[in-house]
């Protein structure tokens, strides 16, 4: 006689690939029925796991998480039991934030548009800033405003030497984009 076999935890993913910000549900069975509680993890990036929500009940486990501000790449999502057990898929990023100049060209003074899309949804407030640039190239009115994982606004550029500059949109979550101006 055999005995009892207990089946391996094992989870699925809703998508197999999603970008930063998409909420991927997860469903997973063969867990220990003395778990009452459990969570989402990553052990490929502390960062790709957000915003998580997970039940588990009679060795079945279900909830969701937001991917957080990661680089495209593969990734593994591992769900846990409190009991010690725990299950793994691969997820695979394949786009983050994005960030459009308006135009991309500019003399000192120039008022720069920009809009950015990908952002985290539960991101509130945003900054605009420039890692390349050792003076701050925003001066005067610099505005950035993020709705529904969109952020949006303007900057006018400093008096700096003509040259290519990083601008990047910094998202309260921890997210970002850049995109280049080219200083004339």
């Amino acid at each position: 006689m055999l005995g009892n076999i207990e089946a391996e935890p094992g989870i699925a993913l809703s998508s197999g690939s999603a970008n930063v910000g998409i909420e991927v549900s997860v469903t997973g069975s063969g867990f220990l029925p003395t778990d009452t509680t459990c969570n989402f993890s990553s052990p490929s990036s502390a960062s790709l796991v957000m915003s998580q929500a997970c039940v588990t009940s009679d060795g079945s486990l279900s909830g969701s998480f937001t991917i957080g501000n990661v680089p495209p790449g593969v990734y593994v999502v591992q769900a846990s039991g409190n009991d010690g057990d725990f299950a793994q898929a691969i997820l695979q990023v394949v786009g983050g934030a994005q960030l459009g100049l308006s135009p991309a060209t500019g003399q000192p003074g120039s008022d720069i548009s920009f809009i950015g899309r990908g952002f985290l949804p539960t991101d509130t407030t945003c900054t605009i800033s420039s890692p390349t640039s050792p003076n701050p190239i925003l001066i005067g009115t610099a505005a950035c405003v993020i709705r529904t994982g969109s952020a949006f606004g303007s900057f006018l550029i400093g008096n700096v030497l003509p040259g290519e500059y990083v601008i990047q949109i910094t998202g309260n979550q921890g997210d970002s984009a850049q995109a280049l101006l080219d200083v004339e």
